[in-house]
């Protein structure tokens, strides 16, 4: 059987006082309304970094909400402009009414970063530095010359692949939760908002899109996040799927990817939207334009709720059907059922490891044997073959 995209949502205490009477322009954020007018800029002169700004030409409107996406290539290659799936996402938010942005940031040697871990961590915090200088020079621009009219309130940054990864470091690694040996690498470059310039402003941001991405630990997750939309393909090992060595084991840095985000993204209620690609490896959306465009519908839909919540669709946010695990907590034994038919359901653990998976069920029940399970908090997603959104729920086995 041809296994469907996994696409999971959350809503946290954060998206209900977020969903205010904010109005936007009928069509904006969601059609194409514009051209596109395309300008380059240094935004870090410490290290001669220059960034493409995309905005909508002949947009009247006061503020705009802003888009900084950075390329992949494995912190060692790759561009502003030679990133497809970027470059794409770039000129299409251009359109319906974003500001966009795409950045170069520094690179590394793949030599050195194979040969010594440390080497490879301070190559990831230098760019992930560079990723906050970018931030910066708009919230900077915005207080003085105001150029690009930019709603500082809705500043969106992710990427795809190790762009990926930068912005989500940006977006979830605070400064108390960095491990001794990260926290030595970002002391030796300009401390926790590194030295890459536009210093006095702020970083903060809205929401991440990780196309791809990952986390060094997957404790950098705790309930005073900010929301993201994830995409991955499961059998990736370019940035492991689940938490393991980067590359496929060539470089000796632990990476987290969406199998072992979900279950602290889901248990600390942070508001995320997440597709899974079955069986797909790295970044499967490079090279079929369905899946990109797939892509750019779930993020256009995502970002739309953030940013214009009076008005944002309810698809994708909440699932309808009657769902319950039974009993819960359990000591070993239990009842998934749903008041629509399940597809197949996945258990992960805390850490995000998938303990459980069945793609077969076509049922609206199905019994599970918990007994080889150890004692602990466990995330199980029901996906069903409607077209409804997946739902997580907590499971307690005792």
């Amino acid at each position: 059987m041809m296994k469907r995209p996994l696409l999971t949502a959350t809503l946290s205490l954060f998206s209900m006082i977020q969903m205010a009477k904010a109005q936007c322009p009928a069509g904006r954020y969601q059609t194409d309304m514009f051209g596109v007018t395309v300008s380059t800029v240094t935004y870090s002169t410490p290290y001669n970094l220059e960034m493409d700004i995309y905005q909508p030409a002949g947009d009247l409107q006061a503020t705009r909400p802003l888009i900084i996406l950075a390329h992949g290539g494995s912190f060692v290659g790759g561009s502003k402009t030679d990133d497809v799936s970027v470059d794409t996402l770039c000129v299409r938010f251009a359109r319906r009414g974003y500001v966009t942005a795409s950045i170069n940031y520094r690179l590394g040697n793949a030599l050195s970063m194979a040969l010594d871990s440390m080497n490879a961590i301070s190559v990831v915090m230098k760019a992930v530095g560079d990723g906050k200088a970018a931030i910066r020079y708009f919230v900077k621009d915005a207080a003085t010359t105001n150029t690009y009219k930019i709603d500082t309130n809705n500043i969106f940054c992710g990427g795809n692949s190790a762009g990926a990864v930068l912005y989500m470091h940006v977006g979830y690694l605070d400064s108390a939760e960095a491990p001794a040996h990260v926290a030595g690498v970002l002391a030796a470059n300009g401390g926790f908002e590194g030295n890459s310039g536009n210093a006095g402003y702020t970083t903060k941001t809205k929401a991440v899109i990780n196309l791809a991405g990952a986390l060094n630990l997957p404790s950098f997750i705790d309930a005073t996040d900010i929301p993201s939309v994830n995409v991955q393909g499961d059998a990736d090992d370019v940035v492991p799927y689940n938490c393991n060595k980067a590359l496929g084991g060539l470089i000796d840095v632990n990476l987290c990817g969406l199998g072992s985000l979900e279950g602290p993204l889901t248990g600390n209620s942070i508001y995320h939207w997440s597709k899974v690609y079955a069986g797909d490896a790295h970044v499967p959306w490079n090279s079929d334009q369905t899946k990109l465009n797939t892509v750019d519908s779930l993020v256009k839909e995502f970002l739309y709720t953030l940013v214009c919540p009076s008005g944002a669709s309810v698809k994708g946010i909440a699932n309808t059907y009657k769902n319950t695990i039974s009993p819960n907590p359990t000591p070993g034994n239990f009842r998934v059922a749903s008041s629509g038919t399940i597809e197949a359901i996945t258990i992960r653990d805390i850490t995000g490891r998938v303990v459980f998976s069945r793609s077969d069920i076509r049922n609206n029940e199905i019994e599970i044997s918990g007994s080889d399970l150890n004692a602990g908090l466990y995330f199980v997603t029901l996906l069903f073959g409607d077209g409804m959104p997946a739902e997580t729920l907590k499971l307690s086995i005792q």
